[in-house]
């Protein structure tokens, strides 16, 4: 059976706040975030960056916007990858109380799984997933966009459309964030494929790197997105070409039907004069897999990946209800419906009050009407627009209340720690989400998988971490730069350490390792310039 690597990179949502409740700006918590990482973790220096590789073998940074993001190590397997974010989410809580030990400034830190912001600011936080693979990635993109753009009815985290002036809910709030179907930009011309050339390893591997993807708490959610797609990975990698079949006419514009449908019955074209349901396309994937599940190329856990596919596509065909429990996408349904109820607004309502708001929004010149902003309009005109739709005008403050209370749960729904409404639901005994085999958190917070090169890495880490200054690394390499020696980890798979003398290199090698050297203690004087307690 074939060797799989996988991970994930995943964008905290975070915030500060002083102890009388006031939120603390600038970079002044990115900074202390990050110093304490420093203190509590055993790390070596990013060579690249204002962050760490951990003794996991995973990688912790500040990225751009000051806000946290963690990659889990490469991981052989899919129960892993979910185990290793995790972890992230244990460490990443530890840290915050350790900033409120450390500042008495501070007085309550929060992080969240968030994955798109309701302010009006057009951000978005990644969760990106990476697949290695030694087809070519033209290839692998083609192959791959029917399964992407269907997946979302397990894959999708739920909430609603930020561009939105109303309450427009979304199985996969992210697809509202996707440009293109396919972009070597991530910031601008967000893509269900990401085309950028950026393998990370040597030995003729590449690496699939997905953007549209979200942050999820359900732990099935979590392990059907890695361990379906790297099936699909598989099948592409062993000539098996799914997506001939199902060739969709346009890819973006099914990506979005299927994840404004709670019912998983929206038919979309495809390119062949055809018509397909997402569920219709994921069982075509499926079928495929399960014809090959023995072959040479498959992984050794293709089997079970393929039971639980089924077993959750079944389900599907009655959802939202079935999956009400279970899927994060239909959790959030349930619990926004019920919000709505108990505010006095039905939800079959919403389709007439997104179209009034449609409407108050293209008069008023602004995405989500505020309250104040419509009450700068007379009476009479809101009463008009609102019977256009069979509304009372006067329960429009309720509505817009509703709204803002919505937009706050989705984004309290994934805060980590015990204040986050999912962690409240998951005590309470409601949910059905975890997955048997994602289990031994705490060991993955100190300790890396049990094989590749992460393995390698994370054995390094524990050891040299008492030196850290001596040291810097990348997913390829760990250089020793006293005594001018490099760790060669471009092998995905090695299995053990065979340090190289850079005093026998060639120039050119000489000179990098010169200029990584450098480059780290630079960061590291930065570091010690700019924080301050």
């Amino acid at each position: 059976m074939a060797q799989r690597l996988l991970g994930q990179e995943t964008e905290f949502g975070f915030a500060a706040f002083s102890p009388d409740g006031a939120r603390l700006g600038g970079d002044r918590p990115a900074s202390l975030l990050l110093a304490v990482a420093g203190r509590r973790l055993p790390h070596l220096p990013d060579m690249h960056s204002h962050g760490m590789f951990l003794a996991s073998g995973g990688r912790f940074y500040m990225d751009a916007g000051h806000h946290p993001e963690g990659t889990t190590p490469e991981c052989p397997n899919p129960w892993d990858v979910v185990r290793y974010n995790l972890a992230l989410e244990e460490i990443l809580t530890g840290l915050g109380a350790a900033m409120k030990a450390a500042d008495p400034g501070i007085g309550e830190v929060m992080f969240f799984k968030s994955n798109v912001d309701y302010s009006g600011s057009g951000n978005s936080w990644g969760c990106h997933e990476n697949y290695m693979h030694c087809v070519e990635p033209d290839v692998l993109t083609e192959q791959l966009i029917p399964h992407l753009a269907s997946r979302v009815i397990y894959t999708g985290c739920g909430g609603f459309d930020p561009f939105a002036p109303g309450l427009d809910f979304m199985l996969s709030p992210r697809v509202a964030h996707l440009r293109q179907v396919t972009s070597a930009d991530s910031m601008h011309a967000r893509a269900l494929c990401d085309t950028r050339n950026e393998p990370l390893a040597g030995l003729g591997y590449h690496r699939a790197h997905l953007l549209c993807g979200e942050s999820l708490c359900s732990h099935t959610s979590a392990w059907l997105k890695i361990a379906t797609t790297a099936l699909v990975v598989a099948l592409v990698e062993g000539g098996v070409r799914p997506a001939n079949a199902v060739p969709l006419r346009s890819p973006l514009d099914a990506t979005r039907c299927f994840a404004t449908d709670t019912t998983c019955r929206a038919v979309v074209e495809a390119a062949s004069n055809t018509y397909w349901t997402a569920l219709g396309i994921q069982y075509h994937y499926l079928a495929l897999a399960e014809a090959r599940v023995d072959a040479p190329f498959m992984p050794p856990w293709a089997g079970e990946v393929c039971r639980h596919w089924s077993a959750i596509l079944q389900r599907l065909e009655s959802a939202p209800y079935s999956v009400s429990a279970t899927l994060d996408w239909a959790i959030k349904l349930v619990l926004y419906r019920e919000r709505a109820r108990r505010r006095g607004i039905s939800w079959e309502q919403l389709p007439a009050w997104n179209s009034y708001l449609a409407d108050l929004a293209s008069v008023l010149g602004r995405q989500q009407p505020t309250l104040d902003a419509v009450c700068e309009l007379p009476l009479d005109e809101l009463k008009r627009m609102a019977s256009q739709y069979g509304l009372c005008a006067l329960e429009l403050p309720a509505f817009l209340e509703l709204r803002d209370e919505l937009f706050e749960l989705d984004t309290r729904f994934g805060q980590l720690g015990a204040g986050g409404v999912f962690a409240a639901l998951d005590r309470a005994g409601v949910l059905h989400h975890r997955f048997p085999g994602v289990d031994n958190i705490a060991h993955a917070m100190v300790s890396p998988p049990a094989s590749g090169r992460a393995r390698v890495r994370g054995a390094c880490v524990q050891r040299l971490a008492a030196h850290p200054d001596e040291y810097s690394c990348t997913w390829d390499q760990i250089v020793d730069n006293r005594r001018n020696r490099r760790l060669d980890l471009s092998d995905p798979f090695v299995a053990g350490e065979a340090w190289e003398d850079l005093r026998k290199a060639g120039p050119a090698e000489t000179e990098y390792a010169r200029d990584m050297a450098a480059r780290l203690r630079t960061l590291r004087e930065r570091e010690r310039q700019h924080v301050r307690f």
